[in-house]
């Protein structure tokens, strides 16, 4: 008998669990593949747009998703945050709708540093549609704190799609950087710069100007 109160117990504790600790939940993961050529390019003042078809043929029925939109074969984005606010990384859900698909429901989400983990807050996330079938979620609320550069894994949302019976035909990524810098690449091919020679590379500056200056005089 009390084995059976203690079986009965746990059940109920995993059911609470999972009624009130939804987060516990496993992510959906997304896989975004940047192409050959664009490994090691810098890319700035553009939208670089990377593509999956890892949502196609889901029904647009109202459910919650918890996404982690990752990038494949080990590459990061290494992001140079010259103007923070001026960057923004966005999902984009195209559909067989052929007119407004509906909005998400309300969406928050952050960035996964190189380990898959959670790198800075969370935020808020603007949410958008479109005539042509698709509609967008986005992170825009970035500032100085997450340091500079930052590399990524890739980005997560907690979100709810439209109820509206579509079916996802396909997944856009878009990383709109304006005069922020974005380079893909492995952690090999993107080595961290060490406070070192960022002090030395300073020193180096410095005396080049103060040369520049004595030879001007």
């Amino acid at each position: 008998m009390q084995k059976s109160l203690t079986s009965g117990a746990a059940a109920v504790g995993v059911l609470l669990t999972l009624l009130f600790f939804p987060a516990l939940a496993s992510a959906t993961t997304v896989s975004f593949t940047p192409s050959p050529a664009a490994i090691g390019v810098p890319f700035q003042n553009t939208n670089v747009d990377l593509f999956s078809t890892g949502l196609n043929g889901m029904t647009l029925s109202g459910q919650s998703l918890s996404l982690d939109l990752v990038l494949t074969n080990d590459l990061l984005a290494r992001i140079q945050l010259l103007n923070p606010g001026q960057l923004g990384i966005a999902l984009t859900v195209f559909t067989n709708a052929g007119t407004d698909p509906g909005f998400a429901g309300p969406t928050t989400g952050f960035l996964l540093n190189p380990s898959g983990g959670q790198l800075g807050p969370t935020q808020d996330a603007g949410r958008a549609m479109s005539s042509d079938g698709s509609f967008s979620v986005g992170l825009v609320s970035f500032s100085s704190g997450l340091g500079s550069p930052v590399d990524i894994s890739g980005v997560h949302f907690d979100t709810s799609f439209p109820n509206s019976g579509f079916t996802v035909t396909n997944s856009q990524l878009r990383f709109t950087l304006n005069s922020n810098q974005l380079t893909f690449g492995t952690a090999q091919q993107l080595p961290e710069t060490s406070p070192l020679v960022l002090l030395v590379a300073g020193f180096s500056l410095g005396g080049l100007l103060t040369r520049r200056r004595s030879l001007r005089s």
